[in-house]
């Protein structure tokens, strides 16, 4: 029901789920800023309903602030594994490495994202990928392998 009344008040979420390797993990709506544009800042709502896609590690092109409304995930480093129960604030560097899974498969989150800094991928045995190759490119074929559904 509240995901019902969230798509009609803020639209249709993004759906994230690996270019369809698995199920939807993630269903990101838009708060403020529009997608595609230059801004400052842009802030999305993020409802997590499953473990990331992929089990290697990620980064991101942003820095980025997330604050946990509701529920907890289990955030995997490449040094450690933590769990976060909402609320929280948290703040981090594009380059933050990082996999999260989520046990209640009902976590709510706000992402505040900053501007493009770099180029984003994922981590498979110590070796950087960029996103478009891992996800649709030559190293697809890692990314089918490392699902997690």
């Amino acid at each position: 029901m509240l995901t019902k009344l969230l798509t009609k008040f803020l639209g249709k979420p993004e759906e994230i789920n690996g270019a369809n390797r698995c199920d939807t993990y993630l269903y990101r709506w838009f708060l403020f800023g529009t997608p595609g544009k230059m801004l400052p800042f842009k802030a999305y709502l993020h409802h997590f309903v499953g473990n990331d896609w992929s089990r290697d590690l990620h980064d991101h092109p942003k820095r980025f602030i997330s604050i946990g409304l509701w529920g907890s995930y289990v955030e995997e480093t490449p040094n450690r594994q933590k769990t976060y129960r909402a609320p929280w604030v948290r703040s981090f560097p594009a380059s933050h490495i990082h996999r999260l899974t989520v046990p209640s498969k009902n976590c709510w989150t706000i992402v505040v994202v900053l501007k493009t800094v770099r180029e984003w991928g994922f981590w498979h045995s110590g070796r950087f990928i960029h996103w478009k190759e891992y996800v649709y490119g030559k190293d697809a074929a890692v990314a089918d392998k490392m699902r997690d559904c």
